[in-house]
């Protein structure tokens, strides 16, 4: 599926998406960045981000900041303080290009007292440096908000250490060793006399270099081969590891007893150098893409006590036990069930999938994972420990005990004939020619030219080309096994609220905000500004799009909440605003409301619009299920939502009913899995009410959105609104294998050639030092088709 001429990029990010009408954008978080961006002067952003592709905004710049923390961070930072100029450190998602990096410095330089900042972009880490006393923090923090950045506690650097990092400084080194091994072997290949006197000495700091060399980068192979033997698993370390112990070990018998045949310390230079190159490329590839990903944790850490001598103070959730009363801010997560102390409205969407809040009343039982969208806080009295709760259970630790079945097979038969012709070929001149060195030589270079050279670094060049073409279509691997697991899948299944959907509603006429008057738009904001209502939220952004100068008002006016209805204030003039469910006024009769999905702004009693929303499917998820369903792949929809919901997305997408499955709990989404698509499920979902089926699925993928909470445990992810990237991953999977398939058939067709030329008693190393690299060369030039079959 690759971009036609129906899909645009986003003028902002750059993410491909469907566009509807003259659409620009692939969200309204875009949107609203990329005119403010053109409006305060700072497009110099889009001239430094050139065509890199950035995550989509989102809500991310509608959200508001949590400000507690930060405030007391930059207190403290003010009282540890020893000179004027006070520093601190705080984390900052968003950050993805150079132009963000100039962006978030002109943010900073037009703060009030500011003196300098240093951004890390890789870590996430920013450090401002400020005059005491001077510095409004948490305007700053709003400032970046609004352009999609979001400042955050910052995270242990110690602990953030990278394989890719350590590969980097391993390769590093080892290029070092790989030039100064080469620069004293290549003499004795030019001609260099064995009874000149620098030759030993030469031959001394080869064998020192190359010693270095596997000390510093073939332990690493040992350590990777020596931890899966211990799992009983074969890896694809064992032969390079089983390569280099023989091309070493054979190059000190060979040093030790003067029998030139046998030394092999270029190569063992050279191999450790290029094998290490590949793996880090793979790593590489793999920590760009986890650095798109915002590492939210919309999970409830702590929960404030209510009540008793603790009264007011946090304690993590893990501590709470049955019988303790606490409370909930607005949209923290209830972590137990726990009986509300008041009528509250929750949002279900993590453990059913409804969307829609719903009123639970006070005396009732609110569930473990139940989200506070109320505009205050709620007391709750616990029913369970955590260690009881659902929620607990829900974000415990993924299981995955996938081994990539195939590679084992292959690495098996693979090692079972290297070793035999290698033995089989040393055994028979030693029996036949009775020439030891001879056989010891033979029996050393099969083991070497076999070593999977051209393998180890074609396939991270593949690897990375899948996923250059994968970020285009604004999907990312977390791990390189999904290849193994996408040719493993035959059923996809999806959940519904915030997958197939949106997470938030879709305003149908929002030509109705075009016709209030100023004074109705501006109470229209303060109702919806801190509300957590999905309709709120899509509201609010619909207001900001029109006018962005809603974000800087600080109005103070109280919102009062009907539970289940609607909010309401009374204005400096007298007149109450209300919004909320079709009929229902603050002092109207609300027995008598409109049970429709309409929601009227009021003013007095007297309704001045009325907004329609509905659940909006994902663009191109049609396109993508029919892709699917073309290329015989089994479709299922997992819903925790009422059945009409389900049934509704299901007909728009053409997905048969008993495919269709609403009212799952957790428990039953996971067996349908291991009943229905047992080792065989590519599993898409976002909730909570996700996490067991992901355990059962043989792939797991989640698009991000507001409240993300799978990342932690897929293979893949997914920014935007478009589902077009599912088919794209599988087309993908299969163009890989293809590829992969050339690549094994030309390396076995150079180890036939190798190894004959070492069972005839051939094979010199400089011989092997020349037709390693090249094998290399000529299978990179297979990867490419991937690149040109994409962009054809």
């Amino acid at each position: 599926m690759p971009i036609t001429s129906q899909t645009i990029q986003c003028d902002h990010c750059g993410t491909p998406f469907h566009p509807k009408a003259q659409e620009r954008f692939c969200c309204h978080g875009c949107a609203y960045v990329y005119d403010l961006l053109h409006e305060v002067g700072f497009t110099r952003f889009y001239e430094l981000k050139g065509n890199t592709s950035t995550p989509p905004i989102g809500t991310r710049a509608f959200r508001a900041v949590d400000v507690p923390w930060l405030k007391t961070a930059i207190q403290t930072a003010e009282d540890q303080a020893t000179t004027p100029v006070v520093t601190a450190k705080l984390g900052l998602r968003g950050v993805s290009c150079v132009g963000c990096v100039w962006l978030i410095e002109a943010i900073f330089t037009a703060q009030a007292g500011a003196v300098s900042i240093n951004i890390n972009a890789r870590t996430g880490i920013i450090q401002p440096r400020w005059e005491c006393g001077e510095f409004d923090a948490v305007h700053f923090a709003q400032e970046l908000q609004r352009m999609g950045y979001e400042v955050v506690p910052p995270t242990d650097e110690s602990a953030s250490s990278s394989v890719a990092r350590e590969l980097a400084h391993r390769v590093g080194i080892c290029g070092f060793f790989l030039l100064n091994t080469m620069l004293f072997t290549l003499p004795g290949y030019l001609g260099m006399e064995e009874d000149f006197f620098l030759a030993p000495l030469f031959k001394l700091l080869s064998a020192l270099f190359a010693t270095l060399s596997l000390i510093m980068g073939g332990s690493y192979f040992f350590q990777r081969t020596a931890e899966a033997l211990r799992h009983k698993l074969l890896s694809i370390d064992l032969p390079i590891a089983l390569g280099l112990s023989a091309a070493y070990l054979g190059s000190l018998i060979g040093w030790l007893t003067a029998s030139t045949d046998l030394i092999y310390f270029d190569f063992v230079a050279t191999f450790v150098f290029l094998m290490l190159a590949g793996r880090w490329l793979q790593e590489f590839a793999l920590e760009k893409n986890r650095q798109h990903l915002s590492r939210r944790q919309p999970e409830q850490q702590t929960v404030t006590n209510f009540g008793g001598p603790n009264d007011g103070e946090r304690k993590p959730v893990d501590q709470i036990k049955s019988g303790e009363a606490y409370t909930l801010a607005p949209g923290e997560a209830n972590p137990v069930s726990a009986r509300l102390h008041s009528d509250a409205s929750v949002s279900l969407e993590w453990i059913n999938g409804e969307p829609d809040p719903v009123t639970i009343t006070r005396g009732k039982l609110a569930p473990a994972g139940a989200i506070n969208v109320n505009l205050t806080s709620i007391s709750l009295t616990a029913e369970e420990a955590w260690s009881d709760s659902l929620l607990a259970q829900l974000l415990e630790p993924p299981k995955d005990n996938f081994h990539a079945r195939r590679l084992q097979r292959v690495l098996s038969i693979y090692l079972i004939l290297v070793l035999a012709i290698a033995g089989f070929g040393g055994a028979a001149w030693l029996i036949l020619g009775n020439q030891a060195i001879t056989a010891l030589q033979v029996f050393i270079s099969v083991l070497i030219v076999s070593c999977p050279c051209a393998l180890g670094v074609a396939l991270p060049l593949t690897d990375e080309l899948c996923q250059s073409i994968l970020r285009r279509y604004g999907l990312f691997i977390k791990n390189n096994d999904v290849w193994e697991r996408l040719s493993q899948v035959k059923t996809v299944v999806f959940d519904k609220t915030g997958t197939l959907t949106l997470e938030t509603p879709r305003l149908i006429n929002p030509e109705c905000l075009n016709m209030l008057s100023e004074d109705a738009m501006l109470a229209l904001y303060r109702l919806v500004e801190r509300n957590l209502h999905p309709v709120a939220r899509t509201l609010r952004e619909y207001l900001l799009l029109r006018l962005r100068t809603f974000s800087d008002l600080h109005d103070e006016c109280r919102i009062h909440q009907s539970i289940g209805n609607g909010v309401y204030f009374t204005d400096e003039h007298g007149a109450c605003w209300s919004l909320g469910k079709s009929s229902w006024t603050p002092c109207g009769n609300e027995t008598e409301i409109d049970q429709t999905t309409a929601t009227e702004l009021r003013c007095n009693g007297i309704c001045l619009a009325t907004f329609q929303f509905e659940e909006e499917v994902r663009d191109e998820a049609k396109n993508a299920i029919q892709w699917l369903q073309a290329t015989n792949y089994q479709i299922a929809i997992l819903s925790g939502d009422a059945q009409q919901n389900v049934d509704r997305i299901a007909a728009q997408l053409n997905i048969d009913s008993p495919q269709s499955h609403a009212h799952c709990t957790p428990g039953q989404k996971a067996e349908w899995i291991d009943h229905h698509a047992p080792n065989s499920a590519l599993m898409i979902g976002d909730g909570a009410n996700d996490r067991l089926a992901f355990d059962r699925a043989i792939c797991r993928g989640t698009p991000i959105v507001d409240r993300s909470l799978l990342e932690g445990s897929t293979d893949f992810f997914f920014f935007g609104r478009s589902l077009r990237c599912l088919p794209r991953l599988l087309q993908l999977a299969n163009q890989r294998r293809q590829t992969i398939q050339i690549i094994f058939a030309l390396a076995i067709a150079y180890n036939f050639a190798a190894i004959t030329l070492c069972l005839a008693g051939a094979m010199h190393p400089l011989l092997a030092a020349i037709l390693m690299p090249l094998s290399s060369i000529a299978t990179l030039v297979v990867p490419w088709r991937l690149m040109h079959a994409d962009s054809a």
